[in-house]
């Protein structure tokens, strides 16, 4: 039975003797308390020693006695290399850059609690990997890896979207799972796979905290995720299966997460989500409203760059988006993924908007910004597709010449409604791909800056060319040779001498700072 005690202390650890079958097995429980009320934690009826929130320990070196695992488990195996806060911890991250945020918290926690971050796997006494599961080389990707590390006698955490949208992906089975929203709880899987435990964390729960310690990849970019999940259900994503339904930040803790890093010496702040334009929907609050509050906080130096967005939700604030585009502290940039210029395809992907919608979002954010960068992403191929869907996507690309296209071939993710859909020849797959990609290297859009004088905003430096890398209003990529790593954070005014298909080369005229 559950064991609950009213004591002034936040947590105390409950080790349970019990004879199963004539074997004793230690339950272990953590009651928690909110004040002097205890939060009872029952011990699961599985045969497995407990930690807390019904998470077990398993000897991987026994027969498994347990079928599945609802909450969470962790199996036992042979302890290897440092344990404890001296072990180093190698960390990895895969797809978009909510994925980097959700790696640069984990890796905060991680050395806030005394564990030693390194480049190298190598050099790794555990090597944490947080994964996509966008497309199928994504996630075979980071299953090599995984394999590659465990081969090599590290210890393992898979975390992110693969094991959160599946838990039995293959070749994984050495590696703990930690969960997308359990992010918060990385040291304790860590702590106990160092240990020798796997353990096995994909319950869901409430969002994490935004007040977490952060690593950042880049000193000077503050990703922000303001929501996490959709209220789509396209046919053949697996995101979604990760990530869920929609969930909001509010606007307090996003405000509040902006101001600290701000305080912390950043100078861009991304915001990130699967879906932007539905921020707050959830919560009785709307995108519109957020980036109104944000704009005004932000000091003169920083800018704000926004995520990704589906058309339907989107649409309904185009004015106010256009707005907020024209502000001198954002850059003029937005993704919109259209996936297909098809709307029998769009259908078919259960996209929820039409080409028409797309076009509107487009031509309404070109009202405000003319030169406003938008992004977006093609599928080809997808299931159906004919020749004619095909031609109206390639009509699409014309229309717009966007400067920024991500393509991709259909790839049937498992578990989806699209994978059991009859895929096209792969042959036609290639060739409308490489006829995609062929329209898109065909045209240039940054062929008339050439002469201009553009204001950039410096937050890289390139050592392999040693150059310094940023980005115009419109958010081109702009590179100046002559500038050294100290002008990083910068705001510079630079003459546009040469362009590429994929960004523009300056040479500095003033600083703008």
């Amino acid at each position: 039975s559950s064991i609950a005690l009213a004591l002034g202390m936040a947590s105390l650890r409950v080790v349970i003797p019990c004879l199963v079958g004539g074997a004793l097995v230690l339950y272990v429980v953590r009651q928690k308390f909110v004040g002097r009320e205890a939060l009872n934690i029952d011990p699961p009826t599985e045969e497995l020693e407990v930690d807390d929130e019904g998470v077990a320990l398993e000897d991987l070196s026994a027969p498994s006695t347990a079928q599945g695992h609802s909450r969470g488990h962790v199996r036992r195996r042979p302890a290897s290399g440092r344990r404890g806060p001296l072990a180093k911890i190698h960390v990895k991250s895969f797809g978009c850059s909510h994925n980097t945020s959700d790696a640069e918290f984990m890796a905060g926690l991680l050395q806030e609690y005394g564990y030693q971050l390194v480049d190298s796997v190598d050099d790794a006494d555990l090597c944490l990997y947080n994964s996509c599961t966008v497309k199928n080389p994504s996630q075979e990707a980071v299953v090599n890896l995984v394999q590659s590390a465990a081969n090599k006698d590290k210890s393992v955490v898979l975390a992110g979207c693969v094991p959160q949208g599946d838990r039995s992906v293959a070749g994984v089975h050495q590696a703990s799972l930690l969960g997308v929203t359990q992010i918060d709880r990385v040291v304790e899987v860590v702590e106990e796979t160092l240990k020798g435990n796997r353990v096995v964390l994909l319950a869901k729960k409430a969002l994490p905290s935004l007040d977490l310690p952060k690593i950042r990849h880049n000193r000077l970019v503050e990703i922000v995720p303001v929501n996490t999940g959709c209220l789509g259900n396209c046919s053949y994503c697996k995101t979604k299966h990760a990530r869920g339904t929609l969930g909001s930040y509010t606007k307090a803790a996003i405000l509040k997460r902006i101001n600290d890093a701000i305080e912390d010496g950043v100078t861009q702040v991304w915001l990130t989500s699967e879906d932007l334009g539905a921020y707050g929907l959830d919560i009785g609050t709307n995108i519109a409203e957020l980036l109104d509050e944000i704009v005004e906080i932000l000091p003169q130096h920083v800018m704000l760059r926004l995520g990704m967005t589906n058309p339907p939700y989107m649409l309904q604030h185009v004015k106010s988006l256009g707005r907020v585009l024209q502000h001198p502290q954002v850059f003029e940039f937005l993704h919109v993924p259209v996936q297909s210029g098809s709307d029998r395809v769009l259908h078919k992907m259960v996209r929820e908007y039409t080409v028409q919608d797309f076009d509107a979002l487009v031509e309404g954010i070109q009202q405000f910004v003319p030169q406003a960068t938008i992004a977006t992403d093609i599928i080809c191929g997808f299931p159906s597709e004919t020749e004619q869907d095909h031609q109206e996507t390639l009509e699409l690309l014309k229309r717009w010449q966007l400067p920024a296209v991500n393509i991709s071939q259909f790839y049937p993710r498992p578990g989806t409604p699209a994978a059991s859909m009859a895929k096209l020849d792969s042959r036609v797959v290639k060739q409308r791909s490489r006829e995609v990609t062929e329209l898109f290297n065909s045209y240039s859009t940054t062929g008339g800056l050439r002469g201009k004088v553009v204001k950039a905003w410096f937050d890289e430096y390139d050592k392999k060319r040693g150059q310094i890398v940023g980005h115009t209003k419109q958010y081109t990529k702009v590179v100046v040779p002559a500038l050294g790593p100290e002008a990083l954070g910068s705001c510079q005014m630079v003459e546009v001498v040469d362009t590429s298909k994929w960004h523009i080369v300056g040479k500095l005229v003033a600083s703008a700072a």
